[in-house]
């Protein structure tokens, strides 16, 4: 059933409405504290940004912004993470595409709000779909405060387990359906003018169980040939997708990829990265 403050908010504003979620995760703030509280002296800001979270038994979940487990605060993830930064998580409901989810102004005021406490790093870390909504935060307002990107299993060129709908609940089929490959591809396609700011560090972690890619998403439909052509670092896990963000060996890269400069590379670095990172020349 959908729901009615959503379908009047449609019917008056002209556009969906995405119900969205922030919380600050490390150091967790006291109850009287308004968010974000910036640690004394903390100059950066990582926010987690989550991939799909399916609903198969209820169908109004998907128009509700959950978090996942391993962004809470004794997952390992953030505690890596919180030693070098003020942690904070973006949720989002998932009743539309993810292009239109990604639309959605919640996540650029949060940036804002980040901006005005002080901090001087803004980093996103986009798990698969998040990574996704991550990068047209930055393509979309190049100028909007983010200064780095990190892409986890990101279906930048689809996966064809989007079309996959069986046991997927009516709502949610939109979203699912946005990241296959042929919807994926019809984006890159439209969005073709859209580059990663050169002001904004952008990292591509490909997560390998094999050259064929992390069981979800191909190794190269996470690091596609557009990303390549602009000189985004490709990083290679050995991590299955669904598993990514709870292992620690991940956590510990991505803090360090955090923590250091991340600079584009040479096209020259790129073809001697294919064949470690797609297993071809």
């Amino acid at each position: 059933m959908t729901n009615p403050s959503v379908l009047l908010a449609v019917v008056l504003l002209g556009q969906p409405t995405v119900e969205t979620k922030f919380v600050q995760v490390a150091p967790p703030p006291a109850a009287t504290v308004s968010i974000p509280a910036r640690s004394f002296g903390q100059a950066r800001a990582v926010v987690l940004l989550h991939g799909l979270h399916l609903h198969p038994i209820n169908d109004a979940g998907a128009w509700h912004a959950e978090l996942s487990h391993w962004e809470e605060p004794t997952s390992a993830l953030v505690k890596a993470l919180g030693r070098d930064a003020d942690v904070f998580a973006f949720g989002y409901a998932q009743h539309e595409p993810i292009d239109i989810v990604a639309q959605a102004p919640a996540l650029r005021a949060h940036v804002a709000r980040l901006r005005s406490a002080g901090y001087l790093e803004i980093v996103l870390v986009g798990y698969s779909a998040g990574g996704l909504i991550a990068r047209y935060a930055v393509e979309d307002e190049p100028t909007c405060g983010v200064t780095k990107v990190i892409q986890v299993c990101a279906p930048n060129g689809g996966s064809t387990w989007g079309k996959f709908t069986a046991g997927v609940r009516q709502s949610q089929e939109p979203f699912l359906l946005s990241l296959s490959k042929e919807s994926r591809q019809a984006a890159m396609r439209e969005r073709a003018e859209k580059t990663i700011p050169a002001n904004v560090e952008f990292v591509c972690v490909v997560g390998t169980i094999g050259h064929a890619g992390d069981g979800l998403v191909r190794a190269d439909c996470q690091w596609t040939p557009d990303l390549q052509r602009q000189g985004v670092p490709a990083v290679v896990l050995h991590t299955a997708h669904l598993g990514a963000m709870r292992s620690k060996a991940v956590a510990k890269v991505l803090a360090d990829l955090i923590r250091e400069p991340q600079p584009r590379w040479t096209a020259w670095q790129v073809e001697l990265a294919r064949l470690k990172v797609l297993g071809r020349e």
